[in-house]
């Protein structure tokens, strides 16, 4: 393998998806996972790579699963709207296709009911979109769309082991791998570049280590986070008043959360949760009455007198991690790491997907970048180490901080949070009345803007001069 070659593209203008030939050369790359990241990653490599080859631990079916090495996949998962639009732009067509399939189509503002810091928000349009569906039935669509791509190889049941370097280990040049069918032994499948997007359990600070790198520095804010989550018959023609449930509780005191989302196979969603170890049981009445005491009783009347169709699933998570490659002294050719692998969120803010798909946004940034200027894939590879962390710095801004507002959190929070944390409590309660500052808070949640934008002088005036005192609506 050559990875001196620099990279360079020919683009075949006849392809709706700006597919891109890659050079006359046995280019190949492997990504460890097939999750969401691991998914949207691959799409963009099949543009600039021969052959893409996936690796995934977890043996996959042709369906809408859920499965073992995702426990978190059976509950509540939201793209915002700057994820689903990056996704669409990788595979169009793909919100039809999600809304044919099931998914229902929610307005951001007028058709969720929003409970939050002791205030209902505005119900007023903003154009903002999103679909609801499970997080399965969205990641089995994404991977019929990639396993439709001609030179990505997807392979299951496949445990990768551990990197492959050069003579010098100052270059990742393939991974070590064994299938986890029965009678397989190891073996070494070379490649161009390796992109780690195996998950929260990512082994790369280990591999790492025991090459002589050592471990990248962390930032964790252990949030102790659990909720529980069960499935509801949702009839066809039910008159309700709302598409989507939240009621959020109030810092510092409340801890307790309730969401129900419309999903695909005419059900709903609800889950309950909570911050600092305040978890729900999982027997029926222990559940309910967890329901009964969150700030607003609109869930609780739903699940006295909706028709349950699973049993409760629950689910632990315990903190917020960023790895900080980028801080390491030396760091190996030829490797990027990605999705849930470099930063998790804590689940509740449905951040996670929309992140990975930023991460593959900025991985094809960096392959154009390094097509254009006739850089190397090593090259592209640190221009990718020292670029995604600044995309990464807003979310987790937002969602560590906002979980500092819980006296329980452990963690050293971003500078600045206690500011932050005071001012969007100031936001949420002007979004209960001020419709500009509803749908500017919303635009940045859904990652359309940049947190900068909240501080727009239409939302920075009334956050400091007006009383933020609103009678809490039904």
């Amino acid at each position: 393998m050559n990875h001196h070659i620099a990279l360079r593209r020919r683009v075949d203008r006849s392809s709706r998806s700006r597919r891109v030939n890659v050079p006359r050369r046995d280019a190949h790359a492997v990504v460890i996972g097939g999750s969401i990241a691991g998914l949207l990653a691959s799409r963009v490599l099949a543009d600039y790579f021969d052959t893409v080859t996936i690796f995934e631990k977890d043996h996959l079916v042709d369906s809408a699963e859920p499965r073992m090495g995702v426990p978190q996949g059976r509950h509540v998962h939201s793209i915002w709207k700057r994820g689903l639009s990056l996704m669409e732009e990788s595979f169009p067509g793909l919100t039809s296709e999600l809304i044919e399939g099931g998914s229902a189509e929610v307005e951001m503002t007028s058709d969720f009911a929003w409970y939050h810091r002791g205030v209902w928000k505005l119900r007023v349009p903003s154009g903002i979109f999103i679909t609801c569906q499970t997080r399965p039935f969205l990641e089995w669509q994404i991977r019929r769309r990639v396993c439709q791509i001609s030179n990505i190889d997807l392979v299951d049941h496949c445990h990768v082991k551990r990197f492959v370097t050069d003579a010098t280990a100052q270059r990742i040049t393939g991974v070590a791998v064994q299938s986890r069918r029965a009678g397989a032994t190891e073996e070494t499948v070379s490649a161009d570049l390796v992109v780690d997007a195996s998950g929260r359990g990512s082994r790369t600070p280990r591999w790492l280590e025991e090459l002589g790198y050592g471990r990248p520095d962390m930032s964790v804010i252990d949030v102790d986070v659990g909720y529980a989550t069960r499935f509801y018959a949702r009839p066809p023609h039910e008159d309700c008043p709302w598409k989507a449930l939240i009621v959020a509780p109030t810092p510092p005191d409340g801890t307790r959360l309730g969401v129900i989302f419309p999903v695909e196979g005419q059900r709903w969603i609800v889950m309950l949760g909570g911050w600092n170890g305040d978890h729900p049981p999982r027997d029926e009445d222990g559940l309910l009455e967890f329901a009964r005491n969150l700030e607003a009783p609109d869930i609780y009347t739903f699940m006295r007198e909706a028709e349950p169709l699973t049993p409760i699933a629950g689910y632990k998570f315990r903190a917020n991690v960023r790895r900080h490659y980028e801080r390491m002294r030396r760091f190996p050719g030829g490797l990027i790491v990605l999705g849930d692998s470099l930063c998790s969120f804590n689940p509740i803010y449905g951040q996670g997907m929309t992140t990975s798909a930023l991460d593959a946004m900025t991985l094809r940034e960096c392959l154009d970048r390094a097509v254009h200027r006739g850089e190397s894939l090593d090259a592209m590879a640190h221009h990718f180490l020292k670029r995604v962390p600044r995309r990464l710095d807003a979310p987790w801004r937002l969602a560590a901080g906002e979980d500092m507002n819980w006296p329980g959190t452990q963690g050293d929070a971003p500078f600045g949070t206690p500011f932050m944390n005071w001012y969007f409590g100031r936001v949420h309660a002007l979004a209960a009345r001020d419709p500009q500052v509803l749908v500017r808070f919303v635009r940045v949640a859904n990652m359309i803007d940049s947190p900068v934008r909240i501080f727009h002088p239409r939302v920075l005036a009334p956050v400091l001069t007006r009383s933020t005192r609103v009678a809490p609506s039904p």
